[in-house]
Formats: structure tokens, C-alpha cells, sequence
């Protein structure tokens, strides 16, 4: 049962009865009324929720990130006295030296390589560690001040209407906006999710797509060693963000089975860049390292076009008909109200004609500003910014080439059904009905107890009536 209706119920059982009832109350009421709608159509309660789960997740990654770089520093050190430490004298000739020296700088170059990337994947996700630490900080406060809004509300109704609910209807207006909330608070979430997590991915395709292109010059036979290794650090940096947003991406979808770029093949991604510096020294390395940036870029594409296919036929769809179902209920629930606030201060003499501040106040339901949100997440995406004086920085996402082919609309995955997108919405349907019973079964048992008692009373005033007769 939701606790609101336990708070009707116990206030209902104490029946504190106030004996008057003034304009003041039920003016405060209705501005009460109308901030708690402002804020529960902002949906912070569930934004939050879903915020505190990333930033519990972003503080495990942290931490893994931060040990995996430790055991690559131990790692390259290694790496380095092998290369160090290798003496020709243990060699029967200088060509069998020149063999082992080859593979263990291979090897340092590896480690050396694999260091770098933990460092900057550890640098890139603290700064937005720091910054979610703040937003969720801040979302908190407002879900603070919505819970004492709401529990101010429940109190006011109660002084109003004795502890009890104004009418069935009343009753039933409330628990059915309660049902269409929550739902439009759910795809509202999920909206907020899919949308977040395609600005991640969008990001990701251009950085792939920047990182092919890279690829791509470090053949050119004309360029010097240290030229190529300049290019080739750009490639790499360019796929480390790849890699890094679309598991942040997975990561804001975790109850979603990707079509394309699932995890198996982000893994193999990030294989095929910890061994960039090795597979550039050779023709067919380089070939197979190519394919697998390439094919990662297009299915990539593919991902960021289901998205959007996801989150325009169905996602938006279902937010316009929630919104609106909830808009109407939540119309009806405050007509009702506002006919019985206008009963009660009538009925106390406070005038023949009242006129409640507010009462024509009816907002549009609206969701937290796209734009807003987006360009919140851009900040959270990670982007390696350029710097003149540091080859291993990226330049701005810009002439990355074009994009790959679309996939055709008949042959692009289907969508996630409407429980992996939203929860179980039917569940929640069969809840609010258990509710709605346990409610009314509650207030018979009440009216039951009630009648007892008062037919208790006539018994007893009988009793006294008839030994007065005998008497």
C-alpha cells in the first residue's frame, strides 16, 4: 500500500476533527497544490534514482581503473629492466641479441602503450565523478523539498477534510493519478535515459570515425617513424573515448540488449587498441586492426540509428499519450478537490459565492528540458580536448569523413518491448487495484466499527430508558 494512503488511513482512524476551516487554509493549499505539480512533472524523484545508480557504478569503475593502472605501472617497469637488463654476453651471436631485444621492447611498447591508456581512461572519468557528485547533491535537495511540500499537503487535506478523504470519488481520482504518474514518470525516465545515452553514443561514432581516418594515414609510406607514432597516438586516444562512452552508454542501459556493439565486441575493440603501436609496424597487422576499427564504426552507426529509431516511434509516442492521460486525470482529481474545498468553507459560513486563489491555475505537464539535459551530458561525455603542445590530445570532432551507409529501416533491429523500456507498466496497474481494495476495505471495516459503536449507544440509552420506566 502506497504511503500515502497509510497516511489517510491513520489519519482517517484518529478522526482529528478541526473545527473551522478558514480561506487562508485552503488558499495555501492550492499553492501547495500547484509547486508539487511543477516539481513532480520535472520527474526528479526517478532522475535521481538513476543518477545515484551511475555515479555507484562510476565509483566501482573508478576504483577498478585505478588498480588496473597500478598493475600496468608494475607491468612497464618490468618490461623496461627486461630491456635494460638484457646482456649480449648471454648470446651465442649478435642476430640472436638483436631477435630477443626486438621482442622485448615489442613487449615494453605493449606495456608502455597499456599504462598510457589506463591513465587516461582513470583521467577522463574522475573529473566526472566529481561533477555527478554535485549534480546528485543538488537533485537531492529538490527531492528534499518535494517530500516536505507533499507531506505539508497531506496535512492540510487532512485538517480540511477531518482526517478523512473528501469523498469516494476523491479517493479514486487520487489513486487513479497516482497510476498515471507513475507512468509517465517511468517512460519520462526512460526518455531521459535514451537520450542521455545517445549523445554518448553519437560521440562515440565520430570519435570512430576520426580514429579510422587516422588509421588509415599511418600507412602513407612517406611519413617518418616518428610521424606515424604521432598519428597513430591520435587514432588511439580517439578509440579510448570511443570505447569508454559506448560502455558508459551500456552502462545507462544496463537493462537493455544492445543489437550492435554489444560488450563482447566493445572488449575486442579495446584488444585491438592496446596492441595500436605493434600492429602499425606491419602491412597485415595493420589490415586486421582496420577491419576491426571499421566494422566496431559501422556498427556503431548502426546502434546510434536504432536509437533513434527507438526513441522517435516509440519512446516519444508513449510520453505524448502519458503525458496527456495524466494531464486529464490530474484535471479531474483537482476539480474534485476544489468543489469540495469550496463545500467545506460554505458550509462554515465563510460565503455564499467563495473564490479560491488559484483554482483556474492548470499548468501543461512537461518533462525536464531536452536541451537542458543534453547539453548536461555533453559535459559527461568523454572528450579528450586539443593541445598544441601535447601530441597525445586529440583535435576536435571535425572532418571525420562521412558516416557509414544507414541500414535499411526493414533490416534495423526491432525495439526493445515495452517492459525492458519501461518496467512492468501492468504490475503496476494490478498494485494500484490492490490498493484501491485494501482502501475501501479499510474504510468498511472503519464504518463498521463506527455503527457498532453507535448502535452500542442506543443500546445502552434504551436500557437507561426502560429501568427509568421500571423504576
Amino acid at each position: 500500500m502506497s504511503e500515502k494512503i497509510q497516511s489517510r488511513l491513520r489519519l482517517l482512524l484518529l478522526r482529528s476533527y478541526i473545527s473551522e476551516i478558514t480561506m487562508e487554509t485552503i488558499n495555501k493549499y492550492v499553492a501547495l497544490d500547484n509547486k508539487i505539480r511543477m516539481f513532480e512533472n520535472k520527474n526528479i524523484r526517478k532522475l535521481c534514482d538513476s543518477e545515484k545508480k551511475r555515479y555507484d557504478d562510476m565509483v566501482i569503475a573508478v576504483k577498478r581503473l585505478e588498480e588496473e593502472h597500478e598493475a600496468a605501472k608494475k607491468r612497464t617497469a618490468k618490461e623496461k629492466a627486461d630491456v635494460d637488463n638484457l646482456d649480449i654476453k648471454s648470446f651465442l651471436n649478435k642476430e640472436a641479441f638483436d631477435q630477443s631485444m626486438s621482442k622485448e621492447k615489442a613487449e615494453y611498447l605493449e606495456a608502455l602503450n597499456k599504462e598510457e591508456l589506463a591513465k587516461k581512461k582513470l583521467d577522463s572519468v574522475k573529473p566526472m565523478l566529481e561533477k555527478m557528485e554535485k549534480e546528485i547533491k543538488k537533485e537531492r535537495g529538490g527531492v528534499k523539498e518535494l517530500e516536505e511540500m507533499v507531506q505539508e499537503q497531506e496535512e492540510l487535506l487532512s485538517k480540511i477534510f477531518d482526517g478523512a478523504y473528501g469523498s469516494d470519488l476523491e479517493n479514486k481520482l487520487e489513486s487513479d493519478l497516482d497510476l498515471v504518474r507513475e507512468k509517465r514518470q517511468r517512460i519520462g525516465n526512460a526518455k531521459y535515459k535514451w537520450t542521455n545515452g545517445r549523445v554518448l553514443l553519437e560521440h562515440a561514432c565520430n570519435q570512430l570515425a576520426l580514429a579510422n581516418k587516422r588509421w588509415e594515414e599511418v600507412k602513407n609510406a612517406s611519413l617518418s617513424m616518428q610521424q606515424k607514432y604521432t598519428i597513430a597516438t591520435e587514432a588511439r586516444n580517439n578509440l579510448i573515448a570511443a570505447i569508454q562512452n559506448l560502455q558508459s552508454c551500456q552502462k545507462y542501459l544496463d537493462n537493455i540488449d544492445f543489437p550492435y556493439c554489444k560488450p563482447k565486441e566493445v572488449t575486442t575493440l579495446e584488444k585491438a587498441t592496446n596492441n595500436i603501436y605493434i600492429d602499425m609496424q606491419s602491412p597485415d597487422r595493420h589490415k586486421h586492426a582496420g577491419e576491426c576499427y571499421s566494422v566496431t564504426h559501422r556498427r556503431a552507426a548502426a546502434l546510434l540509428q536504432w536509437f533513434d529509431n527507438v526513441i522517435n516511434t516509440v519512446i516519444e509516442k508513449d510520453i505524448m499519450e502519458a503525458t496527456k492521460e495524466e494531464s486529464e486525470a490530474s484535471k479531474k482529481l483537482r476539480a474534485e478537490r476544489i468543489k469540495l474545498l469550496k463545500e467545506k468553507v460554505e458550509s462554515q459560513g465563510l460565503g455564499d459565492q467563495v473564490q479560491i486563489s488559484g483554482e483556474a491555475n492548470e499548468p501543461d505537464l512537461t518533462l525536464a528540458d531536452d536541451d537542458e539535459e543534453q547539453a548536461d551530458l555533453e559535459i559527461q561525455a568523454v572528450i579528450f580536448k586539443a593541445d598544441e603542445k601535447d601530441n597525445n590530445s586529440l583535435q576536435p570532432e571535425q572532418d571525420v569523413g562521412p558516416a557509414p551507409t544507414p541500414v535499411p529501416l526493414s533490416e534495423l533491429a526491432p525495439p526493445p518491448d515495452n517492459e525492458a523500456l519501461f518496467g512492468n507498466i501492468e504490475q503496476l496497474k494490478k498494485q494500484h487495484e490492490k490498493e484501491i481494495s485494501d482502501f475501501q476495505k479499510a474504510q468498511e471495516m472503519n464504518k463498521a466499527r463506527l455503527q457498532q459503536g453507535l448502535e452500542a449507544k442506543l443500546a445502552a440509552r434504551r436500557n437507561r430508558q426502560a429501568r427509568s420506566q421500571n423504576n
